[in-house]
């Protein structure tokens, strides 16, 4: 649904230069960059600039073609097209903006007032009546329809749960004259409905900006001349243009031309495939290098990148809520507390003891903070050892989880390729082969090119200066340059397929070729004046604290590891045998990832799964409890995750899942705190040794206990782990 847009309006203008305040542009950088890539067209723009923190849009343009009337209708019109309402859904019964508003209405109405009792009481020595009749008591039970609704709609549907204790209590507190008691437990509620809400659409607004494509615009060929149209307007059938740098943005068949693409946001692999006439291709994928045309077969919505996405955002709504044992319990000391006071009145016929066993029993406060209170402090101990943490469920249930699956690139390893193996020739020395192949990939912005230049400046190597530089795209690379002697050469570096363009024989090298690949290494050939001289073998490096983090979570109560990645089988295979693990899931696309987890997932067991990357957000969302590497991270699978490890440090997983145990004893450790005090207040009420009083100090006293228990987490500090290598031994 489009969102009425304000005109852009003139703030300042000079001759050549004005500046546009535009609202919709606060802190949507989306819209900036759109916008920026929109003017770009506009006939007589020299210049944009954009800030967002002031919505302000800045054009410098030429007087003679343009004028500020023009542009800031430029600007409206722009505007118009591209922007949409905050969370980007289908509908506002999709979206989860009202509810976000609603809750922190209430929780706003239900603090300001608390707030102004206690002020009044506190500071300005006031009485405030909280009987039943009084101006306090009324606005109470005014507020307290919400939950009431609620409670009742739950014994409808014959479930009588946490909301209608919650509504009874507040209706006792009230008529026993305790209205601030009342107020104490919908703030508790309302705070709890207000986080969930808000962390929900924090998730949603995140996964529609990604299906809000940051490519509004993209090239299809009609009649032999390549026309430009907005993406949302492309059909099937269309033959879409996609030159180098550009995203895919649509699923089909390549018809004409090749290229490499990097396939990583679905697949997860960090090398780049070479596509050519008749494969397949989908959108959010990338053309590194190349002109590709597609026929497109699904658009907008029906490509397999949004209905990942699509599918993502309902297991986030859709995720089974469980109720807490805090909930659990105080549901039980409030019925306790409403028997204990009749039982107290009908035995004693005294009201006022009745009323002191009461007040000892109507709010549960100490009882939910028993749990709130650890899970506060362990997830702000959590953030800042950079661990995100989107709620108290995810925090309980890592320290339960049995099984533990990971993705391959960029959580087990590090998301860039680096050169582990150089092999050389008898005769050749490693150093020079390094020293051919840094002069041939100078230039190449690839990334394995990128792991050549980086071990050769480990080993301060200068290339060699060439006089020819050819590439060949999907194969490698050709140049022409003088040796060490000073005799000119021509030199090969790259695949297979290179060699066999150039007719040149491995001949005994393909055992070492074989070898190499097994360990699932991607090899590329250095031939000199047609000769293989030697092979370079990369890898993406095994995390140096894979190994250590493994180890540590199965001490922690993970019973089993399993490797779910979109690589090959022989370097998945290899990797596990790297960090002994036992169960390989490879080749494995997205839904794949997400059957699998769900497969594992049984009764009684719990399954985390540890990725990083689009193609793992699915997967992430099904698990109990979804692990995103935050830096490296896609987006997507940040907002899909329970828990993010916000510095890409493998070892936070360790720390959270004892951090998660630690916290769950400290709960129970609240729990007998609490309910024993409750119990020996009860029992002090009923006999007349406890006073209304002295009933109210018991609240603030076993509360002040729950609190500073539960404060020892935030001082909790992970342990060191024993880190290894990453590098694979090589090839002798």
């Amino acid at each position: 649904m489009k969102k009425q847009h304000q005109k852009a309006h003139i703030k300042h203008s000079i001759p050549g230069r004005i500046r546009v305040r535009i609202p919709e542009l606060k802190k949507n950088n989306l819209l900036c960059a759109t916008l920026e890539k929109n003017l770009e067209r506009v006939q007589g723009i020299k210049q944009t600039r954009t800030n967002t923190k002031c919505a302000s849009l800045i054009i410098h343009y030429n007087v003679k073609i343009a004028s500020p009337e023009m542009l800031t209708n430029a600007v409206d019109d722009i505007i118009s097209i591209h922007t949409t309402e905050l969370c980007p859904i289908k509908d506002t019964k999709e979206c989860g903006c009202p509810q976000v508003r609603s809750s922190l209405r209430y929780f706003s109405f239900i603090s300001a007032i608390g707030g102004a009792v206690l002020v009044s009481e506190s500071l300005l020595g006031l009485t405030i009546s909280q009987t039943l009749f009084s101006p306090l008591g009324a606005i109470t039970i005014l507020a307290a329809v919400p939950l009431v609704k609620e409670a009742v709609k739950k014994i409808r549907e014959k479930k009588f749960g946490l909301e209608g204790m919650l509504a009874g209590g507040i209706i006792a507190a009230v008529v026993a004259g305790e209205a601030l008691t009342a107020f104490e437990i919908m703030w508790i509620n309302a705070g709890a409905d207000f986080l969930t809400a808000w962390i929900t659409e924090r998730s949603r607004r995140a996964i529609s900006g990604i299906l809000d494509n940051t490519t509004h615009h993209t090239f299809i060929l009609k009649d032999e001349v390549e026309i430009e149209v907005e993406i949302n307007n492309l059909q099937k059938g269309d033959i879409v243009v996609l030159h180098t740098g550009e995203k895919i943005c649509v699923d089909g068949i390549i018809v004409d031309g090749q290229g490499l693409i990097n396939e990583a946001p679905i697949t997860g692999r960090a090398d780049f495939i070479h596509k050519k006439k008749d494969d397949k291709v989908f959108s959010g994928t990338f053309v590194r290098e190349g002109v590709i045309y597609i026929k497109a077969e699904e658009v907008g919505d029906k490509t397999y990148l949004s209905r990942i996405l699509h599918k993502v955002e309902d297991s986030l709504e859709n995720k089974t809520e469980i109720e807490s044992t805090a909930d659990k319990l105080s549901v039980r000391l409030i019925k306790i507390g409403l028997g204990a006071t009749i039982g107290t009145l009908l035995i004693t016929t005294d009201p006022w003891r009745a009323f002191t066993v009461l007040l000892v029993m109507a709010c549960p406060c100490a009882t939910v903070l028993s749990a709130s209170t650890p899970i506060s402090a362990a997830i702000n101990t959590a953030a800042r050892h950079n661990i995100l943490i989107k709620g108290g469920r995810y925090l309980e249930e890592i320290g339960q989880c049995d099984i533990a699956c990971f993705d391959k690139t960029g959580t087990l390893t590090e998301s860039e390729p680096s050169l582990e193996v150089i092999y050389a020739v008898k005769g050749i020395e490693e150093s020079e082969i390094l020293t051919y192949a840094f002069s041939v990939e100078t230039h190449n912005h690839h990334p394995l090119a990128q792991a050549i230049k980086t071990e050769a400046d480990k080993h301060e190597i200068s290339p060699l200066p060439h006089t020819v530089c050819e590439y060949f795209l999907g194969k490698g690379m050709r140049a022409e340059l003088c040796d060490k002697t000073g005799n000119p050469a021509e030199i090969l570096v790259g695949n297979k397929k290179l060699t066999e363009q150039f007719d040149v024989r491995i001949g005994l090298l393909s055992r070492n070729v074989s070898t190499l690949k097994n360990k699932g290494l991607t090899v590329l050939y250095v031939i000199k004046d047609k000769a293989p001289i030697g092979l370079l073998a990369f890898a993406n490096t095994v995390r140096k604290e894979s190994s250590a983090v493994l180890k540590s979570l199965e001490h922690g109560g993970i019973d089993r590891t399993v490797l779910v990645t979109g690589d090959e089988p022989a370097t998945a295979t290899h990797l596990a045998q790297i960090l002994d693990i036992k169960e390989i899931h490879s080749s494995a696309m997205p839904e794949e990832k997400a059957e699998l987890v769900k497969s594992l997932q049984t009764i009684n067991t719990k399954v985390m799964m540890v990725g990083d990357g689009i193609n793992d957000a699915l997967a992430l969302a099904q698990a109990d409890v979804g692990i995103a590497m935050g830096t490296g991270g896609a987006e997507v699978a940040v907002e899909a995750a329970d828990i993010a490890l916000v510095n890409d440090d493998l070892s936070g997983l360790v720390y959270v899942q004892k951090l998660s145990q630690d916290t769950i004893k400290i709960a129970h450790q609240n729990f007998w705190l609490a309910t024993g005090s409750n119990i020996v207040g009860v029992v002090m009420g009923a006999t007349g040794v406890l006073t209304p009083v002295m009933a109210g100090m018991l609240h603030i006293l076993h509360t002040l206990g729950v609190i500073a228990n539960s404060s020892r987490l935030l001082s909790h500090s992970p342990q060191p782990l024993e880190l290894k290598s990453g590098k694979i031994n090589e090839l002798s």
